[in-house]
């Protein structure tokens, strides 16, 4: 039998999003939709129904008006680059905001190496260590490259957790743990989409695909970790008991 899509009332919606945005209210929705921020579906009788997409695109507005007190039209700019890039996620997102606002709202695109360093916060030797390391890719072998201010963003990411002691050694992991995942999320994707017909039909496939497997793996990892910390806890806590 075919599983249909859950669909939420305003009300229902409201009161889900509530515990997080306290603020949020029904008329706060009915204003976005205004705005063409939002789009839910409708039933014969007129009434709003928001499917579990449309649930998670009103609680990043909802983040991104209350965190980050980002004006409609940089919330809809952010929105639209959503929508280009499907596998890009929530915390992409708060990275690229954190340069945005940094860099004033200036889209800059075509950084030199010192410039990007310079608005990143690192050395240039950091640079060449993180590219060396496959921390930034996308460089084009033989000539000077030029970064954008999601490579910025990324800098400053690697920037952060080396601060907290990880090194890019350790991050080189991450690199291939991408990489392995890129090519099996693609092999498994390619099958998925031989009978759609437009761009957009597909590109709404992987984000769907994209979406379920994070969450798979976001709560595999709850798990893992638990159980691990769990395991370590108790054989510390036996240690202790001995002595």
């Amino acid at each position: 039998m075919e599983q249909r899509e859950r669909l939420w009332t305003i009300g229902e919606v409201v009161n889900h999003l509530r515990e997080r945005f306290p603020d949020v209210t029904p008329s706060k929705l009915r204003y976005w939709e205004k705005a063409g921020l939002i789009r839910p579906r409708r039933t014969h009788g007129g009434h709003r129904l928001y499917c579990p997409m449309d649930v998670e695109r009103l609680a990043l507005i909802l983040n991104l008006r209350a965190r980050h007190r980002l004006p409609l039209p940089v919330v809809r700019a952010m929105l639209d680059r959503l929508e280009e890039d499907p596998a890009l996620n929530l915390g992409a997102v708060e990275a690229l905001l954190r340069v945005l606002q940094e860099s004033e709202g200036e889209q800059l695109v075509a950084l030199t190496a010192e410039e990007a360093a310079r608005r990143a916060g690192i050395s240039i030797e950091q640079l060449r260590r993180m590219e060396a390391l496959g921390l930034l890719p996308d460089g084009v072998p033989n000539e000077e490259r030029r970064y954008s201010l999601e490579d910025v963003a990324l800098m400053q990411v690697v920037r952060d957790l080396e601060a907290m002691g990880v090194t890019c050694q350790n991050l080189a992991f991450y690199v291939r743990l991408v990489r392995a995942q890129v090519r099996h999320d693609v092999a498994i994707y390619m099958p998925l989409v031989g009978d759609l017909d437009t761009d957009a039909e597909r590109i709404g496939r992987f984000r769907e695909l994209h979406r379920l497997i994070q969450a798979l793996i976001g709560l595999l990892y709850r798990k893992y970790v638990r159980r691990a910390l769990m395991r370590r806890w108790i054989r510390r806590a036996a240690r202790s008991s001995r002595r």
